[in-house]
C-alpha cells in the first residue's frame, strides 16, 4: 500500500500528537504514515493509517540515522517527509541535513538557527531585543541554590533550559515541571537536580497568576521565504496535571488574537526562523499582557487543534517542501473546540460562567472534535475500546492530580 502513495510521512514517536500528525496526512492526502518509536503506545495502536516500526535504541542518533536509511531503502521511489513529535526528536534529525539523500525532506532549521529558540535563556534575550513580554527569571547558583537577587517571590517554577537533556535523564520524583511554594520545597528539588547533575541546566521563572484557561497556544507556519504563511491561535481551557505531562493542553478554544500573532512574528523574523513554531503563552492578569514561555520548533501534542479549526499544517509542510509551490498567507480564525477529555469533566473545570456557556454552545453545535476519535476510519474493536477506556480514564487523573491556581 505504502509503495502506491505520491510521499511516505516518516512520524517519529507514538503519542497521541503523533497519531493526530498522521490523521491531519490521511485527511488531507489520503496516505499512511509511518511511526517510528521504542515501542508501540496505545495511541498508535491497531490503527489502520499508521504503519508502526520500533527501534529500542533510537536515543541514539547513529542507529536512528541507520533505522532511516533502512526505511528509505524500503522505499527508495517515493518522497519521504520525516516529522519529530518530541524535542530531542528534533535536535537529533537537524544534524541528518544532507546524510539521507534527495529524497527525504527534513522541514527544520538548521542547528545554529535551533540552539538560538529551543533554550529558555536565548529565547528570553530574544523576546528582551524585539520588545516581546515573558516572565521574570534567574538561575540556581552552582551550590544549587536560589541566587539572592530574585526580585520575585514564591511560588517559583523550575523548569529545564534544555528540554531534550531533561527527557533523557530520570531521577526521583521527576516531574515536567515543579511548582515550589517556599525555600524549603526549592532546596528539596534543588537537591534532586544537584544529584541528576541537572542544577546548572534549570531556570526559576516566576509564576504568572491564572487558571489553566489564561493559557494560550500559537503556531506559525513560516514559508522558506520568512514569511509567515498561518498563525492558528487558541485558549487553552483544560492542561494535564499528572506529574510526567503537566502543561500539556487537553481542550483548546481556537478564536483569533492579532496582538500575540504580531508578537511572535517579532520572534522568528529576528532569528531567521523557519517552519512550524509552536508557542506557550500566558495571560498575565497582573499587567494585561500575554507572556511568551517557549518556542517549540515542532507541531505540538495538541498540533490537531490546528486541523479541527480548518487549517491543516501539514499542508503546509507538503506544498512547499514536496510540491514547491507558493503559499498564499491566510488567517485562521475559525472558532471550534479541541478536546480529549470528556464534556463533562471538561465542563467541571471551567470556573467563568461565560466562558463555560460558549464552551456548552460549540457541544451543542457540534463544533467539538477528539482526534482520537476517528472511528469512521479506525475500524478495530480493540481500538475503539482503548479510545473509549483512555478518554473516560481522565476521570481517574483528574482525581488524582486536580487542576489548582496559586494565588
Amino acid at each position: 500500500m505504502l509503495k502506491k502513495q505520491p510521499f511516505i510521512p516518516v512520524i517519529l514517536g507514538a503519542n497521541i500528537g503523533t497519531y493526530s500528525i498522521a490523521r491531519s496526512f490521511h485527511e488531507a492526502y489520503n496516505v499512511k504514515s509511518i511511526s517510528l518509536s521504542r515501542q508501540i503506545a496505545g495511541p498508535i495502536d491497531k490503527s489502520s493509517i499508521i504503519v508502526p516500526m520500533t527501534e529500542d535504541s533510537m536515543g541514539d542518533e547513529s542507529i536512528l540515522l541507520a533505522k532511516l536509511r533502512e526505511i528509505g531503502g524500503m522505499y527508495p521511489d517515493q518522497s519521504k517527509i520525516l516529522i519529530g513529535s518530541n524535542d530531542w526528536h528534533i535536535e537529533s534529525i537537524v544534524d541528518f541535513h544532507g546524510k539521507l539523500g534527495d529524497d527525504w525532506v527534513i522541514p527544520y532549521v538548521d542547528n545554529q538557527t535551533l540552539q538560538k529558540i529551543i533554550h529558555k535563556t536565548s529565547f528570553y534575550d530574544i523576546c528582551e531585543k524585539v520588545g516581546v513580554p515573558y516572565p521574570k527569571y534567574t538561575y540556581l547558583n552552582d551550590e544549587a541554590g536560589l541566587n539572592d537577587d530574585v526580585d520575585f517571590s514564591f511560588p517559583v517554577v523550575i523548569k529545564p533550559t534544555d528540554r531534550a537533556l531533561y527527557e533523557s535523564t530520570d531521577f526521583e520524583g521527576k516531574k515536567k515541571v515543579f511548582i515550589c511554594e517556599n525555600r524549603e520545597e526549592l532546596e528539596d528539588v534543588a537537591s534532586r537536580l544537584k544529584k541528576a547533575g541537572l542544577h546548572k541546566s534549570v531556570i526559576l521563572q516566576e509564576y504568572v497568576p491564572g487558571d489553566d484557561s489564561a493559557m494560550r497556544i500559537l503556531t506559525l507556519y513560516v514559508g522558506q521565504d520568512g514569511e509567515t504563511k498561518l498563525a492558528s491561535y487558541g485558549q487553552v481551557l483544560l492542561e494535564d496535571h499528572t506529574p510526567g505531562g503537566r502543561g500539556n493542553p487537553l481542550a483548546i478554544r481556537t478564536f483569533s488574537n492579532d496582538e500575540v500573532v504580531e508578537h511572535a512574528k517579532k520572534i522568528v523574523e529576528h532569528t531567521g526562523f523557519t517552519g512550524i513554531a509552536n508557542f506557550d503563552i500566558k495571560y498575565d492578569q497582573r499587567d494585561g499582557k500575554y507572556k511568551f514561555f517557549e518556542l517549540n520548533p515542532r507541531l505540538g501534542r495538541s498540533n490537531f487543534y490546528m486541523t479541527v479549526e480548518g487549517h491543516n499544517p501539514v499542508e503546509y509542510y507538503v506544498e512547499e517542501r514536496l510540491e514547491n509551490r507558493e503559499i498564499t498567507p491566510v488567517k485562521a480564525e475559525n472558532e471550534m473546540l479541541y478536546t480529549v477529555v470528556p464534556k463533562r469533566l471538561l465542563l467541571k473545570y471551567i470556573a467563568d460562567s461565560e466562558l463555560k456557556k460558549t464552551i456548552k454552545k460549540m457541544f451543542k453545535e457540534n463544533r467539538a472534535i477528539n482526534p482520537m476519535f476517528n472511528f469512521s476510519v479506525e475500524k478495530s474493536p480493540k481500538r475503539r475500546f482503548y479510545v473509549y477506556a483512555s478518554t473516560m480514564n481522565f476521570y481517574k487523573k483528574f482525581k488524582q492530580h486536580p487542576p489548582f491556581e496559586k494565588e
